[in-house]
């Protein structure tokens, strides 16, 4: 809790306030105390929001539904005055961490302390939407946890369900990271957009991170809507099941509240007392009461750079036209671009009802994968030829040591080394789909272009399956254009990379380590007759971007493989 500034008020109605608690997008919240001495939180809400049309009614309309909210897992609203000069709302005051504080503090707690957070927030969920609300920003900071259990909070912005935003027109509030997919799209938010929500708070929960990420917002947005949740860390089966079927790109397969609160209640039922809401042995540091209430996102910037952070200075000889989504407004005109995937990923990406989800989508059972054309294990032990064990295309080598790399692997200097097969395996130009994976492993993070894979077309490559020194990032290229990926690579650590060309979606993808990071849009497919490279690519007639680290198991497919089929590669 921090001092009230100058510009605060000491008291609203009959509550004197204490400090503050934070800022967020509806308005200012205190820490306040009842005439009778109770400890309440108390929001007042932003002068900007009085003035837009319907406010007050908009308001009060909510404030008189979510009185109506009881259920055990809330902060209910005691008081509130819609025609005050600044409206207000007093809620109870819940002595606790926020969810975001406990797990940067402490940890992500056990699988049975995630079910039965699980739990207590489908039952919250329950209440709220009982009521005609929808909540719209449950995220981290909005779960506050008592010795008794969870508590939501902030339901300044949540809606009537029959309504329009509150906002107005092309504002949509929430925070990247926890917002559906169809809420940054600008469609309908349902009770299915705070399911989403909650497997997104739930994996923050159970490994500490969001699942989309971090970077700039748009790209946040981006991967909400186009990649796959990477909840690989979560190891109990029941929670990562749960966590996977809420987090489906379409609402109508994830659970409801009440299916989630069904399916986590049995592992829920081994939390037996509050103890399990405290700090993990080996955590000193004690919680602070309270709340961080971060401000709310406004659609005003949706991603125009699919999967990428913003470039730092460096090499920008490729001049990038990159394609994108964004959000053009004038006049007060929104005009919003759907943001769309490959129609084989939004299948693979909406998950499957609770019950029904396999522990890891990386060892689900009958994903058939194709014959690869080509494939190069790079185990040799001597010579100069790269035995192709899928093909006819065995490739020459020179300048690599074998088994030198990491963990034995064929290791490639940087400067000459290379491997190149006579003539063309892939068919890349117009309307021809291919697959490309290696797994990779940079000595360090060098200060140009390093390319695992390509092909060659006379004057540049065909594909390039490579670390682009202008982001910093994994990238997916042709000529002009890239898919970046939102992971900084890192030396000395093996990556899988699968680049993926989808004619049929005129689509780039990007994957590493089994899960969509970028995608851009396939403007200007190149034809490339010449040989299919390990280690280096063409740029300007010139074999150029050598690679410096260990390369294996590389292999080609002449169709674009789906996300299931890519998740066995890795």
């Amino acid at each position: 809790m921090a001092a009230l500034e100058p510009e605060d008020p000491i008291s609203v109605g009959t509550y004197q306030l204490l400090g503050r608690l934070g800022v967020g997008g509806m308005g200012r919240v205190f820490l306040g105390r009842s005439p009778g001495g109770r400890a309440v939180a108390v929001k007042v809400v932003h002068a900007e929001l009085v003035r837009r049309p319907e406010f007050r009614s908009r308001f009060r309309r909510e404030v008189q539904a979510a009185r109506q909210v009881s259920g055990a897992f809330t902060a209910p609203v005691i008081d509130a005055d819609p025609d005050a000069p600044l409206p207000w709302l007093v809620t109870s005051y819940i002595a606790g961490p926020s969810l975001q504080q406990a797990v940067a503090d402490h940890g992500p707690p056990p699988a049975p302390v995630v079910l039965a957070l699980a739990a207590g927030l489908a039952e919250a969920l329950m209440s709220i939407h009982a009521v005609g609300l929808v909540h719209r920003d449950l995220k981290p900071s909005n779960v506050l946890l008592a010795e008794d259990g969870p508590r939501v909070i902030d339901f300044g912005i949540a809606r009537g369900l029959e309504v329009s935003s509150i906002t107005g027109t092309g504002h949509v509030l929430g925070s990247p990271g926890y917002m559906s997919p169809e809420q940054v799209n600008g469609g309908g938010v349902t009770a299915a957009s705070d399911v989403f929500a909650l497997g997104a708070v739930l994996a923050y929960a159970a490994t500490g991170a969001n699942p989309f990420g971090e970077g700039p917002t748009p790209a946040l947005l981006y991967r909400v809507v186009h990649t796959e949740p990477d909840i690989r860390t979560v190891t109990d089966p029941s929670l990562y099941a749960l966590i996977a079927a809420c987090l489906a790109k379409d609402p109508g397969r994830r659970p409801t509240p009440r299916e989630v609160l069904a399916a986590a209640a049995p592992g829920a039922g081994r939390v037996t007392d509050t103890r399990h809401w405290k700090p993990a042995a080996g955590h000193t540091r004690a919680f602070a009461p309270g709340t961080d209430l971060a401000n709310p996102v406004a659609r005003g910037a949706l991603p125009t750079r699919p999967g990428a952070a913003p470039a730092p200075g460096g090499r920008t000889r490729r001049a990038l036209l990159l394609s994108g989504v964004g959000v053009a407004a004038a006049a007060g005109v929104t005009v919003a671009v759907r943001l769309t995937g490959s129609t084989e990923d939004r299948t693979a990406a909406a998950g499957a009802k609770v019950g029904g989800a396999s522990p890891s989508p990386s060892r689900a059972s009958g994903v058939s994968v194709p014959e690869p054309l080509g494939a190069w294990p790079l185990t040799e032990t001597t010579g100069t030829s790269a035995a192709d064990t899928a093909g006819y295309h065995d490739g020459a080598a020179s300048g690599v040591g074998w088994g030198l790399g990491k963990d034995g692997a064929a290791q490639f200097n940087g400067v000459s080394s290379q491997i190149l097969t006579d003539g063309p395996v892939l068919a890349t130009g117009s309307g021809q789909s291919f697959t490309v994976a290696a797994w990779v492993c940079l000595n360090a993070l060098p200060d140009t272009f390093a390319t695992a894979v390509s092909q060659d077309a006379t004057t540049a490559s065909g594909f390039y399956l490579q670390y682009s020194s202008d982001e910093q990032r994994w990238a997916f290229a042709r000529p002009g254009v890239r898919a970046l990926s939102y992971n900084v690579p890192s030396a000395g650590t093996w990556t899988h990379l699968t680049g993926v060309c989808d004619a049929a979606d005129g689509q780039l993808r990007l994957y590493v380590d089994g899960f969509q990071q970028g995608a851009t849009a396939d403007t200007d497919p190149v034809d490339a007759p010449g040989s299919l490279m390990i280690g280096r690519a063409t740029y300007q007639g010139r074999a150029s971007d050598f690679f410096p680290g260990a390369i294996k198991d590389v292999r080609v497919f002449d169709q674009a493989l789906t996300l299931a089929q890519i998740k066995t590669l890795s």
